[in-house]
């Protein structure tokens, strides 16, 4: 019997690399769109989720182009796991952290949601990678 490749593999890469450059696009127009703004109009807040989003859009890529090698498969799933819980411990910072310190504020969760939810992501990310692009070299 000839061993065949796992049902829908094509497929979820496909879906992969048309979210991937859905995101990119979508991080693209959101920088494009608030470059015409002054400097100080906003940054605080439109750069953290494109930042976002391009990670995003590069681990939808990263799968699409390498998720055959099982090394690289493991690398994928680590950087989504890392990211994820760095992001949600950033969400959960942010979000509460301004309720406790100004409870009348009702504006301060969005520090979570727009600000360090989405950069915890991406630094979740970037550690995974790293650590694992250490422990490589020594191997």
């Amino acid at each position: 019997m000839s061993d065949s490749p796992v049902k829908g593999t094509n497929a979820s890469r496909l879906a992969a690399a048309v979210l991937g450059a859905a995101l990119m696009g979508l991080a693209a127009w959101l920088t494009m769109s608030n470059l015409n703004h002054r400097i100080t109009d906003g940054w605080f807040f439109w750069v953290p989720v494109t930042v976002w989003l391009l990670t995003m859009g590069v681990l939808c890529w990263w799968f699409t182009l390498w998720s055959d090698e099982a090394t690289s498969r493991a690398a994928i799933k680590a950087s989504w796991r890392a990211g994820r819980i760095v992001g949600g411990v950033g969400l959960a910072i942010g979000f509460i952290g301004p309720l406790v310190i100004y409870p009348k504020s009702n504006l301060g969760p969005l520090l979570g949601i727009l600000v360090t939810g989405p950069l915890g992501f991406v630094i979740g990310v970037i550690g995974a990678v790293t650590v694992r692009s250490l422990k490589m070299r020594r191997y």
